[in-house]
């Protein structure tokens, strides 16, 4: 070093960074603010600056200067510049509302879904922990769903409103969560939601989900654990029955299904659904073997399963004869219900709760939003927001939820939500004459009139007109053809009041 650089006057520059190697905090500030008045934007200076800052006790101060930095970055559009120093303000002041909001958004802005939802999350947790009220925080997460839409995100907020025991409220967003994961063929996520919705109430519509999520699943094991005891639920419930055969059959499991049910003990479950899967797959004499099973175990359910059967598949049965009686009858043990099998799935559901699925990855969640967002266009947000809602028998939101749909390509589908909504509130009347009005649009195929049709044949029905549902049924049945409908048909012909 030379004699000029001893006498050298040091740049402002020089000094600040002695005085930050030195600790000096007082004169780290000092020489700091003058600094950043000429080079606001310089992070090396201000970084020292705001820890100089924070250990003089002047964490506000920080704070404002933190902010007044992002929020000029974000301006510009420097998101991974505002980024950090958001977090940086939180590490300082977690319950800096304005900074939640900042970085939430910037996320946002970065398409970073995932990472925008989980501040919006934690900061939730930590304003509950600090016994503050988070309804500032609880109403942006809200927002924030509305908007994105994505299943994930319903799931972990219901997740989060069971922490509160707002079990009701919980309920919803898994079935919402649900519904969605089922419409992105996300199975496995919709099977671990729908069983975390049947910890807190089950009912039939969320059944029927949980079929269709395990129809779909690639995990033999998971399948035969949970099919059998819900399936022995339902074992007087010969709707539900054809349609674990219908869903199984859809996703071409049928061998599967089949495998499953015959391990079963319970034999009126058993025979039903073999005697429905084996006429599925066109075995026809084992098909029989078990239609005659069943007549010894349960007469009634018997005639009803034949009456699908006849209908259904009247081309695999054309010149088919039902033999007198079978050779081999059920053993007297299988003949008695078997109560083996419980009817409470809590243990069995409690297990898989935490090994079912993965949280998506962040980055296929942004993928996944842009084709929900397809949705809100053509009316399925709405839907799916209503089926929910129906099948938790939230009637009046349902209805409000599908009226969002009735200006979409899903009108017909809107409509006979709304209609299912009225009926399961029992207002027949109003649904009548909604359903009448409706048919005369003359927007709708022929098929989605026929479909209404059979509406309005079902609450005649249900209020005991049956000359009236017939009449609406075969009116529906010319366009349609179908086993379904035949039965109703069927049914009322053969019944003693039908006229």
């Amino acid at each position: 070093m030379g004699l000029f650089d001893l006498f050298k006057k040091k740049s402002p520059e020089e000094l600040f960074f002695e005085a930050v190697k030195a600790g000096d905090a007082m004169e780290t500030v000092k020489l700091g603010e003058e600094l950043l008045r000429q080079r606001p934007n310089d992070l090396s200076i201000l970084n020292p600056y705001i820890d100089a800052l924070i250990r003089l006790g002047k964490k506000e101060d920080a704070v404002k200067l933190l902010l007044s930095f992002a929020e000029e970055r974000i301006k510009e559009d420097y998101y991974d510049v505002a980024i950090p120093i958001l977090k940086r303000i939180l590490k300082i002041d977690p319950l800096n509302l304005k900074a939640i909001k900042l970085l939430a958004n910037t996320y946002k802005k970065k398409e970073l879904f995932y990472e925008a939802f989980n501040t919006l999350v934690e900061s939730y947790r930590r304003f509950k922990e600090s016994g503050i009220r988070a309804d500032s925080i609880k109403e942006l997460i809200e927002d924030f769903i509305k908007e994105q839409f994505h299943p994930l995100f319903y799931e972990r907020y219901a997740d989060l409103l069971m922490e509160e025991k707002d079990t009701e409220n919980a309920l919803v967003n898994y079935v919402l969560a649900a519904n969605l994961y089922l419409k992105l063929g996300n199975y496995k996520s919709a099977l671990r939601t729908l069983l975390k919705a049947e910890q807190i109430r089950k009912n039939e519509s969320l059944d029927r989900q949980v079929v269709e999520a395990l129809a779909h699943i690639d995990d033999p094991k998971l399948i035969k654990d949970l099919l059998p005891p819900l399936l022995q639920n339902y074992k007087n419930n010969e709707e539900f029955l054809k349609f674990v055969v219908s869903v199984f059959s859809e996703a071409d499991r049928l061998p599967l299904l089949k495998q499953i049910v015959k391990e079963l003990q319970a034999p009126k479950v058993k025979y039903t659904l073999l005697a429905l899967i084996n006429f599925e797959l066109g075995e026809v004499e084992e098909a029989q073997e078990y239609l005659e099973k069943l007549k010894l175990v349960d007469r009634d359910l018997y005639e009803k399963i034949a009456a699908t059967v006849k209908s259904k598949y009247q081309e695999v049965l054309e010149g088919i004869e039902f033999p007198e009686e079978v050779e081999e009858l059920p053993e007297p043990e299988q003949v008695l219900e078997v109560l083996e099998q419980v009817l409470d799935l809590n243990d069995i559901v409690s297990e898989y709760v935490e090994k079912i699925g993965e949280e998506e990855k962040p980055s296929e969640i942004k993928q996944e939003i842009e084709t929900l967002k397809t949705f809100e266009k053509d009316g399925r947000k709405a839907l799916s927001t209503a089926e929910a809602l129906l099948g938790l028998g939230k009637f009046d939101e349902a209805i409000e939820a599908a009226k969002a749909a009735l200006n979409t390509e899903n009108a017909f589908k809107a409509t006979a939500l709304i209609a299912e909504a009225m009926i399961g509130k029992g207002e027949l009347t109003d649904a009548l004459s909604f359903l009448l009005e409706v048919i005369k649009n003359s927007s709708l195929t022929p098929e989605e009139k026929a479909r209404l049709k059979v509406l309005i044949g079902d609450i005649h029905k249900i209020k005991g007109e049956l000359n009236k549902a017939l009449m609406w049924y075969r009116e529906a049945q010319k366009v349609l053809n179908d086993p379904e409908v035949q039965e109703k048909i069927e049914e009322i012909e053969g019944s003693e009041q039908a006229v």
